[in-house]
């Protein structure tokens, strides 16, 4: 439980942004889970909820209630 795993999944593009600095944690002591709080969280939840609906329509997946 000490830690956690991440996935990107957008492995391609990873490298040009991180590079560009658009992730000042990555790889340095303030990348834990104590930096960052529930917004960032929710928006990443939000991007990935977004990606599948998009996926699901593309693909022509129903919900059913």
């Amino acid at each position: 439980m000490d830690f956690v795993p991440a996935i990107s999944v957008r492995e391609n593009e990873r490298g040009m942004h991180i590079g560009a600095g658009w992730d000042p944690h990555w790889h340095q002591p303030t990348d834990r889970y104590a930096t960052f709080s529930d917004r960032d969280f929710r928006l990443g939840l939000k991007r990935g909820a977004d990606h599948a609906r998009r996926r699901g329509r593309a693909l022509g997946a129903t919900v059913k209630r």
